[in-house]
């Protein structure tokens, strides 16, 4: 019998929709303080704020994936530091739910392609509490001044 591969993920909500995104791309989970808005910036970039001795710009989740028409709810201010081949950047979510170990098998890739977005690439869904779960494989930052 084969050896199982485990990998934690963490969960996270965005609007009504809960999806998962592995850890070893997360850096470090993080609360919003006090940002920079960017003139001229991508509508998904909320600005820029100092992590460190660098400063990351934000981009908000919620406007990627279309949830930004729930306007009733809370906006979250919960952040993601991202650590993407370009490198580091904030990724605001509305709420962290867990961290949660999968089996990659567990993973079921989509039958046909599935993109949400020009910026988010899905690896598939996988089951967890009867709930299926959107998994989250990279997020691309939107260029400044690129429309959407």
């Amino acid at each position: 019998m084969g050896s199982r591969v485990m990998s934690d993920f963490i969960l996270f909500k965005s609007g009504k929709s809960e999806y998962a995104m592995e850890m070893e791309v997360i850096e470090r989970i993080d609360q919003l303080s006090t940002f920079t808005v960017i003139p001229n910036a991508h509508p998904f970039i909320d600005g820029m704020m100092l992590y460190g001795s660098d400063a990351i710009k934000i981009v908000d989740f919620r406007k990627m994936t279309s949830n930004a028409l729930d306007i009733h709810e809370t906006l979250g201010n919960k952040l993601l530091i991202y650590k993407s081949p370009k490198g580091l950047f904030a990724i605001k979510v509305d709420e962290i739910e867990e961290i949660v170990s999968f089996d990659e098998s567990q993973i079921k890739p989509y039958a046909h392609q599935v993109r949400v977005g020009d910026f988010i690439h899905t690896r598939g869904v996988v089951e967890y509490k009867n709930e299926l779960i959107m998994v989250v494989g990279s997020v691309v930052l939107p260029e400044d001044g690129a429309g959407v």
